[in-house]
């Protein structure tokens, strides 16, 4: 038997889910008066320049320093090219002004500067640049919900490895006895306008201490409370020859959600944030299925199991870091890096699966078209533009050469950047340099591979475990459909590491 599931992700607080991109410094430029990033093609946006503005821009990309890039922000700044528009919080705009007043001749002073303005873009799909869900985000809530209703209902020994006790959970936790097998959760797919904006993560302590909270700001892309994504979760019943010895069920697996995210998590959460003067409210679940937790700054609380949570807690300086039942801070979105007034901070990553139902199927549907057409006519409009532009032009070997410099630039940037890693690499320990190697896109696969040929070296396999199965996952190398015999060998390794054999 199988029950199907077709489902609303709706979110209730900014929502960030890692992709590994970023947006680029010199692929945007920031409207001050409006306050949106202004995301362009830099072949379009050249196309479209003055004859004496591509010869200013391309003397300043000739110059090939450090202190050339913040010049190429400044000659941006007084250009209003055409893009993609991302709103953006008041203190951003600020601290894009105050990047701008850097010294000219300070080149460690600008290169500090560029390396912090790093704007880290949500889950997005390429075709339309729209942010999605991941179903493997929806899947893991799930999972740690689940979990959580085990612990409680069936007395587990109990243990202090966390992977030991899923292990214990879940009937040993091998793929033939996992119940999670049967379960399949589509990625969900974004419904009409999705408004995102680049914000702050600040971290807060959860006492009040005359020492602010360890941990930089992060410039973070967040899709904002009320966006809408469709998908659908699937359940299977396993045959009755199946190892599994405990069926998921539909009622117990939604019912966990509620139990365990907000009964429990936002309960808690909602209580420690009073309590530092933010204005929280408890959501209200009218119509919903259950509350949930994904993407970043989640908390660890909502990622492990209760009461056997082992939480890491980095001590004071000079002193050892230490683990505990709860954490100690709270990731927060904010609109400026550091907030001097809390009761406008808002929890990451809260949202409600809702039933769809006839009625709305059709009014998602209806919202789709609309946008996508709406979308179209803006893509067309844009692109006959770009090239009527193109041609009247005959200069296209000025651009060529200007977009060369470009790229040039951009690589010296990254050669610097990589410079800066390698300095802080050398600081690291075996494990943090190989999951650095690893999360890397440029490293080699026979890199990767001596790697996991090391992990029985390492102190903390399952840290090097977790890198290696997120770089097989995205090359497509993880199931044994994908994989040759030997990758698979390598696979089962990995998964015995992290318990998920």
């Amino acid at each position: 038997m199988t029950e199907f599931l077709k489902c609303c992700f709706k979110t209730l607080s900014p929502v960030h889910l890692g992709c590994d991109e970023v947006y680029e410094p010199t692929g945007f430029v920031v409207d001050e008066e409006e306050n949106r990033l202004v995301v362009f093609d830099t072949a379009t946006f050249l196309a479209e320049l003055e004859e004496t503005k591509l010869q200013t821009f391309s003397a300043i990309c000739k110059k090939g320093t450090l202190s050339s890039i913040l010049e190429i922000y400044k000659f941006l700044r007084n250009q209003k090219p055409i893009g993609r528009n991302v709103a953006v919080s008041e203190g951003f705009v600020n601290h894009y002004r105050k990047t701008l007043q850097i010294p000219g001749g300070d080149e460690r002073k600008i290169q500090q500067e560029l390396n912090q303005f790093i704007i880290a873009r949500t889950a997005f799909l390429p075709s339309t640049d729209r942010p999605y869900i991941p179903g493997s985000a929806v899947k893991g809530a799930l999972r740690t919900a689940y979990l959580n209703h085990l612990a409680r209902s069936h007395s587990p020994r109990g243990t202090n490895n966390a992977k030991a006790l899923e292990l214990e959970l879940l009937d040993g936790g091998s793929f033939d006895t996992d119940p999670f097998r049967m379960l399949k959760v589509s990625d969900f797919m974004p419904v009409g306008e999705i408004k995102t904006k680049i914000l702050y993560a600040v971290n807060e302590k959860k006492k009040p201490s005359k020492f602010a909270a360890r941990g930089p700001s992060q410039i973070l892309e967040v899709i904002l409370p009320g966006a809408e994504f469709e998908g659908s979760i699937t359940l299977e019943t396993p045959d009755a020859k199946s190892n599994i010895r405990e069926a998921l069920t539909m009622e117990t697996l939604l019912g966990s959600l509620n139990d365990f995210y907000l009964s429990r998590e936002k309960t808690r959460e909602h209580e420690e944030l009073v309590s530092i003067g933010v204005n929280d409210s408890m959501p209200s679940l009218d119509g919903a299925l259950g509350l949930l937790r994904v993407g970043r700054h989640s908390g660890a609380e909502s990622v492990t199991i209760e009461p056997y949570r082992q939480i890491r807690i980095m001590g004071e300086k000079g002193k050892p870091p230490r683990t505990e039942k709860n954490a100690t801070t709270l990731w927060l979105a904010a609109d400026h890096d550091k907030p001097s007034v809390k009761k406008d901070l808002k929890p990451f990553g809260w949202a409600v699966l809702v039933k769809i139902e006839n009625e709305q199927a059709t009014s998602f549907a209806q919202r789709e078209t609309a946008w996508r057409k709406e979308n179209e006519s803006e893509r067309s409009r844009l692109f006959a533009q770009a090239q009527a532009e193109l041609a009247t032009r005959a200069e296209q070997a000025r651009i060529a050469e200007v977009l060369a410099r470009n790229k040039q630039l951009e690589e010296e940037h990254k050669l610097a950047e990589d410079a800066a890693r390698k300095e802080a690499m050398a600081h690291m320990s075996s494990e943090e340099k190989a999951v650095e190697e690893l999360n890397d896109p440029r490293t080699p696969e026979n890199r990767i591979y001596e790697i996991y040929n090391q992990i029985d070296t390492f102190k903390d396999q399952q840290l090097v475990a977790r890198a290696l199965k997120e770089v097989w996952v995205k090359t497509n190398k993880w199931t044994k459909k994908q994989c040759t015999p030997k990758q698979w060998t390598k696979v089962k390794r990995v998964k015995e590491i992290l318990g998920e054999n």
